[in-house]
C-alpha cells in the first residue's frame, strides 16, 4: 500500500480549478472520504486529508495540496499564504471511468453559505473506500484511509500485464527509486515516501508473494515491474497489507474504580461480532436481551455487533449476586453464543447466576466454579447453562466447538472433587487442567460426554487455549511450573519434547491432545519450551497444530528459515518476553516451524488462527519497536511506554509474512487484558473469504481516548476517560475483494394475472443476502439464488438486494415490469368445412389444470387435451391452469351433406326402343354416371338403351366441392325392336270354335318381339275385319262388328318392329 504522507499544515487547493475551491469552507473528514453533494466545484467527487495534505479526488485521479505562510503574512491569515499543488494521474482515469464507492453514512460535516438555507449542504455523506474501475484496461485502483493516511491499492486483473501500469505525477519536483525500493515523490515543500510494493496472487486456492519492484518512465511516470515467478491467469494484488476495516468502543461508563474488560470475541459466518468479558460499571444493553442491568459487582457481558460495525444487535448480562467473569466465546452456525468462564461465590457462599434445568451441574458447587452458557440466537433466553467444578476453585478459560450443539471447555481445577466423567486417569497436583465435552442436545448428566483432568504431582498447571478438529479431537495449550521437572505430566513416546525446560521464565509451555473416543485420553502430550502457550488452532483435516505464547528465554527452539529466529533483547542484552509461534505435525511428535515474534520490550503472543492454506494470524500485546510491516496499517506502538495490540499475519511455513504482514493497533495509552486476572487478551477469530480475502475480529481492552476508530461504527467516542474500555476492530488481508458488489438479472415470465419472476445472483464477493420483494410471493428472501417469486397482478415492482461479506455491504435495486398475458394460449384453429363421414382432431391444449369440452355452448364433449369431431356444430373448449388462469376459444365444423340418391329409373319398353332414363336427387354440382357396359354420362338426369339384354350395375357419383357420394343400382337391360331384331312366326290355320285349342290366331315369337306386334285382318274383298297390337294381337275369327266370320281363307298384314309380314290364314271351325 501506498501511503500518501504530505507532513505540513492543511489547506486546500486543486490543480486546474483555482482558488474558487480554496475559499470554501469546511475541512474534509480525516478518516474517511466526504462526497461533494454541491459544497464543492463539479470536479471535485470527493474530499479527505492525509496526514497534513488535503486530497481531492477527481476523475483523472488524486490532487493533494498543502499550505505554507508568505515571508510577510501574519501565522494564519489566508489571505497570506502560498498553496503547493501536485495530482497523481491514475493510468488512463478520466470523464468515462466508472468510480464507485462503500455504503456511506452521514457526516458530522455541514455547509453553511449565505442567508439562503436552500443553498445549505447538510451532513453530505461520507465513505471509507473508493475504487476507480479500469483506470488501464484491467486495471483497477482501490482508496482507503489507513491511520492518518491515504492509501491506494493496484489490481491487476488476470490477463494483463503489470508492466503496462502507468500513475504519472503533475506538480512535483523529483521522482526517484532509493536503495530499498521505495518511491521519493520531491516536492517544493520536501520529499515523500511512498513504500515499496508487496504484492500477491491467489493460485490454486493458495495466496503467492510476488516480487513487484518500482519502475521509473520518465521524470514523473512510475509503474511496476515483476521480478520471479508470476501467473498470467491469476489476479495481481499490489500491496494487500493488513487494512482496518472499522474499529469501535463498546461504549461501557464508569470511571477509574470500574473493572470493564473485554476478553474474547468471535465472528458468526456472516461476520456478525460476538463479545464477552466482565464490567462492574453500566455496560449498554438492548430490549428484549435476556438480562436488563447488572449489579455492582463484575458482571458477565455477552454482545452481538453487526458485521459492519454499526449496530449492536444485543446485548446482555448473565448476572448473578456474585462475581462473574465471560472468559471465552464461540458461536455455532445457529447463531448461538457459548460462554465460558468463572462464577464466583458471594459472603453468604451463594450465587444467583442462572442455570437452566437441562444443566449438567444445575448448582454451584463450594468456591469459584466454571460455567457453560448458551444464548439463543436473538440473546433473549438461555438454551443451556450448567457450572462445572467441585469443592476447590474451577476456571473457564477456552471454549471451542463441534457441530451444532457440542461444545469443549477447557480451565485450571484443584484438590478434589472435580467431576470426571467417560476418561482415563492421570495425575493431579496442585493445579491441574480439565477438557470436558458438553452436548448441549442432552438434559442432565447426560448433557457430559466426557470430563478429563491432567496434572502433575506437586505442580501447578494453567490452560488458556484449545481447538477442535474435524474428527472431534481437542487440541490444549498452556503451562506448566514445577521443582521437579513435572515428572509425573503424562508426557507420550514419541512427543517432539518430553524434557521439562523453564529457562528464564520458571515455567514450560506445553500442548497436548485429547483423542474423540471414549473413555477418553490423551492421544499425545509434549513439552514445548520455556514459556506460556497462550492460544492454539489446528488444521481441521490435516491435525497440524499451530501455537502461539510468551517466552523470554533465548534458547527457546525455532527452526531454520524462520520469520525471526532469534529472541529480541534489549539495549543492555537482556530478553524481555518475545511472542512466539509453533507449528507441529498431526502426531506431536515433530516441529514443522517455530519463530519470535518480538522486539527488545515485552511482547507476548495471546491467540492464534489459521486458515485453510495454513497461514497463521497471530494477536498479542506489543511495546516499543515491536518489528512490523514497511507500509503497515500502524507501524509503530502509539507511545513508547504504553502497549498496543499487534496482528501478524505469517505464511505457510513461518518463513515470511503472508500478504497482511504485521502491523500494530492502539492509541496513546495502553491496550491490555487487565492487571489483575489471568483471561488473556486480545482474542482473535477468522472468517475466510473467496480464496484472497480474508478477515479478523480482534478484540481488547484499552485505556486510550485516541483509538484509531473509524466513521459510522457503533461507538467511536471512548465515553469513560482514561478508565477501562472494551473495543473491538476487524482488519482485512486483501481489501480488494470488499466490500462486496451487488447485482442480480430478471426474467419476467408473465402468467394471466401477473408473472413469475426468476432471479439470477450475480454479485461478487458476497457471502450473505437479503431479498425483498413488495407485492411478491414470497415477500423476502435470504437465500444466495432465491427461486421464483410469484406477482398477482401486473404492474411496476422495485425489487431490492442487500449482499454482505466481512467487509461491509452493498445494495442494488431494480425495477421490472409485469405485463400478464390476456388468458391462457388456447388455438383451436380457424373454423372448418368438412365432407360427411369425415372426422376432425382439436387441439391438443394445455395440459395444466381442468378442460371441458362443449358443442353449441350446452352440450359436454369430454375433458382430455384433444376432441374428435364427426358431426356439425359449435364446439367450445376452456383451460383452467393450477393458478387459476383460463384459456378458451371457439370454433365452427360444417359437414356438408352431398348424397348420392337416384330418385327414379324408368324403361320405356321394347317397343319404343328398350331406352332406360334416370333422374338423380338435386343437391350436388356434379353428377357422373356409369351403366355398367362401359358407358357413361353427367348430369341430373340422363337416358341410355343398351345394346345387349342383360343385368347391369349402374353407379352413380355425385359432389359437391371437394366431397363426393357414390350409390350402385341394378337394371335389366332390353334392346328396343330392329328390322333385323324380330323373330316370329303365324300359324296358317286356327279353329275358333270356342273349344279352347287354337281358337286364336296370333303370332308365335319372343315375349318382347310380340309386345312390339301390331296385326291386321282383311277378306278376299280387302276389308278389314281386325286390328290388334301387343302381346301377338290374337284374332279370334271375328269381324269388327262382332259377329263370327264364315269359314274360309282370309288375309293378314302383321307390323312387328319395323318390318311388315304379309300372309293368309285358313278358318276351319
Amino acid at each position: 500500500m501506498r501511503r500518501i504522507v504530505p507532513k505540513y499544515a492543511a489547506a486546500m487547493a486543486l490543480m486546474g480549478l483555482g482558488p474558487v475551491v480554496l475559499a470554501q469552507p469546511g475541512p474534509p473528514s480525516d478518516q474517511a472520504f466526504l462526497r461533494n453533494e454541491g459544497q464543492w466545484p463539479a470536479e471535485v467527487l470527493y474530499r479527505s486529508r492525509s496526514e497534513g495534505a488535503n486530497v481531492s479526488l477527481l476523475r483523472t485521479g488524486l490532487s493533494f495540496s498543502t499550505a505554507f505562510p508568505l515571508a510577510e503574512a501574519d501565522e494564519g491569515d489566508p489571505e497570506k499564504q502560498g498553496y503547493l499543488v501536485w495530482n497523481l494521474d491514475l493510468g488512463d482515469a478520466g470523464p468515462g471511468t466508472r468510480i464507485t464507492s462503500d455504503t456511506g453514512v452521514p457526516s458530522v460535516h455541514s455547509f453553511l453559505r449565505g442567508p439562503d438555507a436552500r443553498g445549505y449542504i447538510v451532513h453530505p455523506q461520507q465513505v471509507s473506500r473508493i475504487t476507480y474501475h479500469a483506470v488501464q484496461p484491467g486495471v483497477d485502483v482501490v482508496l482507503y484511509h489507513q491511520g492518518d493516511g491515504v492509501k491506494y491499492d493496484h489490481r491487476v486483473h488476470a490477463g494483463t500485464d503489470p508492466a503496462s501500469v502507468r500513475c504519472h505525477y503533475r506538480g512535483i519536483k523529483e521522482l526517484r527509486i532509493d536503495a530499498e525500493g521505495h518511491l521519493l515523490v520531491r516536492t517544493g515543500l520536501g520529499v515523500h515516501r511512498q513504500h515499496a510494493p508487496v504484492s500477491w496472487q491467489v493460485v490454486a486456492g493458495e495466496r503467492r508473494p510476488v516480487q513487484v519492484d518500482y519502475v521509473l518512465h520518465g521524470d514523473s511516470t512510475y509503474g511496476f515491474r515483476v521480478q520471479g515467478a508470476y501467473d498470467p491467469d491469476a489476479d495481481l494484488i499490489i500491496d494487500p497489507l493488513f487494512d482496518l476495516l472499522w474499529a469501535s468502543y463498546t461504549g461501557a461508563t464508569g470511571g477509574s474504580n470500574n473493572i470493564n474488560y473485554c476478553f474474547a470475541n468471535a465472528m458468526d459466518p456472516q461476520g456478525n461480532v460476538y463479545l464477552t468479558g466482565m464490567v462492574d460499571s453500566s455496560f449498554p444493553t438492548t430490549p428484549g436481551s435476556y438480562s436488563g442491568p447488572g449489579n455492582v459487582v463484575p458482571e458477565v457481558f455477552v454482545a452481538k455487533f453487526s458485521s459492519d460495525g454499526s449496530t449492536m444487535l444485543y446485548s446482555t448480562y448473565l448476572p448473578g449476586n456474585s462475581s462473574e467473569f465471560g472468559t471465552s466465546i464461540a458461536v455455532d452456525a445457529l447463531g448461538r453464543a457459548y460462554v465460558t468462564g468463572k462464577v464466583d461465590l458471594n459472603i453468604t457462599n451463594m450465587t444467583t447466576y442462572p442455570s437452566t434445568a437441562n444443566a449438567y451441574q444445575p448448582v454451584h458447587a463450594l468456591g469459584p466454579d466454571a460455567m457453560l452458557t448458551v444464548l439463543d440466537p436473538t440473546g433473549s433466553s438461555l438454551v443451556y447453562s450448567s457450572f462445572l467444578g467441585g469443592d476447590s476453585p474451577e476456571d473457564g478459560f477456552g471454549i471451542a466447538l463441534g457441530p451444532p450443539g457440542i461444545a469443549y471447555v477447557t480451565g485450571t481445577t484443584s484438590f478434589i472433587g472435580f467431576p470426571e466423567v467417560n476418561a482415563t486417569a492421570y495425575p493431579h497436583g496442585g493445579r491441574d487442567i480439565y477438557v470436558t465435552k458438553f452436548d448441549i442436545d442432552q438434559s442432565g448428566p447426560a448433557s457430559v460426554v466426557y470430563s478429563l483432568r491432567v496434572g502433575s504431582v506437586g505442580d501447578q498447571c494453567q490452560v488458556h487455549g484449545i481447538s477442535v478438529d474435524a474428527a472431534g479431537n481437542a487440541y490444549v495449550t498452556g503451562g506448566i511450573s514445577s521443582n521437579s521437572g513435572a515428572l509425573s505430566f503424562p508426557v507420550t513416546p514419541g512427543a517432539y519434547s518430553s524434557t521439562y525446560t523453564s529457562g528464564q521464565d520458571g515455567l514450560c509451555a506445553l500442548l497436548f491432545k485429547v483423542g474423540n473416543t471414549l473413555p477418553a485420553s490423551i492421544d499425545y502430550a509434549t513439552f514445548l519450551g520455556p514459556g506460556m502457550g497462550g492460544g492454539v488452532d489446528v488444521d481441521p483435516l490435516s491435525g497440524e497444530a499451530y501455537v502461539t505464547g510468551r517466552t523470554r528465554t533465548f534458547a527457546f527452539p525455532t527452526t531454520a528459515g524462520a520469520l525471526q529466529p532469534v529472541h529480541g533483547a534489549d539495549m543492555f542484552g537482556n530478553a524481555n518476553n518475545d511472542a512466539f509461534v509453533m507449528k507441529l505435525d498431526a502426531t506431536g511428535s515433530s516441529l514443522l516451524y517455530s519463530t519470535f515474534l518480538g522486539g527488545p520490550k515485552e511482547d507476548e503472543g495471546t491467540d492464534i488462527v489459521v486458515n485453510a492454506q495454513g497461514e497463521a494470524y497471530v494477536t498479542g500485546l506489543a511495546h516499543v519497536d515491536f518489528p512490523t510491516s514497511a507500509g503497515a496499517y500502524q507501524e509503530t506502538v502509539a507511545s513508547l511506554l504504553s502497549s498496543d495490540i499487534f496482528v501478524v499475519h505469517l505464511n505457510a511455513d513461518g518463513s515470511a509474512y503472508g500478504c497482511g504482514g504485521s502491523t500494530l493497533f492502539g492509541g496513546s495509552a495502553d491496550e491490555y487484558y487487565g492487571n489483575f486476572y489471568d483471561y488473556l487478551a486480545p482474542s482473535i477469530d477468522l472468517l475466510e473469504g473467496t480464496g484472497s480475502g480474508d478477515v479478523v475480529s480482534l478484540s481488547a481492552t484499552t485505556h486510550s481516548q485516541d483509538l484509531p476508530t473509524t466513521p459510522g461504527v457503533y461507538q467511536p467516542v471512548k465515553v469513560n476517560g482514561i478508565a477501562d474500555q472494551p473495543f473491538f476492530l476487524k482488519l482485512g488481508c486483501e481489501q480488494l475483494n470488499a466490500p462486496p458488489n451487488a447485482s442480480f438479472n430478471t426474467l419476467v415470465e408473465p402468467d394471466c394475472t401477473g408473472g413469475l419472476v426468476q432471479l439470477f445472483n450475480t454479485s461478487a464477493a458476497d457471502t450473505s443476502w437479503q431479498w425483498t420483494f413488495p407485492g411478491g410471493q414470497p415477500a423476502s428472501s435470504t437465500d444466495q439464488d432465491p427461486g421464483p417469486v410469484q406477482y398477482a397482478m401486473g404492474g411496476q415492482y422495485t425489487i431490492t438486494l442487500i449482499v454482505c461479506n466481512a467487509f461491509g455491504c452493498d445494495t442494488v435495486q431494480q425495477t421490472i415490469s409485469v405485463d400478464p398475458e390476456p388468458q391462457l394460449p388456447v388455438d383451436l384453429g380457424p373454423d372448418t368445412t368438412l365432407c360427411a363421414g369425415d372426422q376432425l382432431l382439436l387441439g391438443p391444449v394445455p395440459s395444466s389444470g381442468s378442460i371441458a369440452w362443449t358443442l353449441n355452448e350446452t352440450i359436454a364433449q369430454g375433458s382430455g387435451t384433444t376432441l374428435v369431431v364427426m358431426e356439425s356444430g359449435s364446439y367450445s373448449v376452456q383451460v383452467t391452469d393450477s393458478s387459476g388462469c383460463m384459456g378458451s376459444d371457439t370454433v365452427v365444423v360444417l359437414f356438408t351433406g352431398v348424397e348420392a340418391v337416384v330418385q327414379s329409373a324408368v324403361n320405356d319398353g321394347v317397343c319404343a326402343g328398350g331406352t332406360w332414363t334416370f333422374q338423380a336427387a338435386d343437391g350436388a354440382t356434379a353428377y357422373e354416371w356409369s351403366f355398367g357396359d362401359g358407358n357413361t354420362a353427367t348430369g341430373p338426369s340422363v337416358a341410355h338403351q343398351y345394346s345387349t339384354t342383360g343385368t347391369y350395375q349402374v353407379q352413380l357419383v355425385v359432389s359437391e366441392g371437394l366431397c363426393s357420394d357414390t350409390v350402385l343400382l341394378e337394371v335389366e337391360g332390353i334392346p328396343g325392336p330392329g328390322s333385323n331384331d324380330v323373330d316370329v312366326v303365324f300359324p296358317n290355320v286356327f279353329s275358333p270354335n270356342g273349344d279352347g285349342i287354337n281358337d286364336v290366331f296370333t303370332a308365335l315369337g319372343s315375349p318382347g318381339d310380340l309386345a312390339c306386334f301390331t296385326l291386321h285382318i282383311y277378306d278376299r274383298w280387302g276389308l278389314q275385319l281386325f286390328e290388334g297390337s301387343g302381346a301377338g294381337a290374337p284374332w279370334d275369327g271375328r269381324s269388327q262388328s262382332g259377329g263370327a266370320v264364315p269359314d274360309g281363307v282370309y288375309y293378314y298384314v302383321a307390323e312387328v318392329g319395323a318390318r311388315v309380314q304379309r300372309g293368309t290364314v285358313h278358318v276351319l271351325r
